[in-house]
């Protein structure tokens, strides 16, 4: 890794931290300002990007992705919204994959019902990322 990267990295936060990350920023690869985590945008000390949606928005993605029906006012507890859904579902893990790919499959529907508090915070998100291209 001789060069230095010019990127800006966003990474879902963790009560461990970003280790690899920091490492990279301390040998002067990477700009500490370059990492965002999500957490510093949810303003929750442990977020996943699955926060930044609305529950009710998420949770329509969810059920969309799983043929599901559950209710965001199911969900219970402030830890990510990945973990809130596994334990109301009864399981260790999900597939997060199938959600976004039923947004990006269905963008047009479902960014069109997409609420103010889920387009306000990826709006926070990409301005937070274009401050660190400054």
């Amino acid at each position: 890794m001789g060069n230095h990267l010019d990127v800006t990295v966003v990474v879902d936060s963790r009560k461990e931290g970003h280790q690899k990350l920091t490492a990279l920023a301390k040998a002067g690869f990477l700009g500490e300002k370059r990492i965002i985590t999500i957490g510093e945008v949810a303003d929750r000390k442990m977020a996943d990007i699955e926060d930044l949606f609305a529950k009710d928005d998420y949770v329509a993605l969810y059920n969309a992705a799983f043929g599901k029906k559950i209710k965001a006012v199911d969900l219970k507890g402030t830890d990510p919204i990945v973990r809130q859904i596994a334990r109301n579902e009864g399981v260790d893990r999900y597939d997060h994959n199938a959600p976004a790919e039923v947004l990006l499959r269905e963008r047009a529907k479902r960014v069109a019902s997409l609420s103010d508090e889920t387009l306000n915070a990826f709006e926070a998100l990409f301005k937070r990322i274009n401050e660190t291209l400054a």
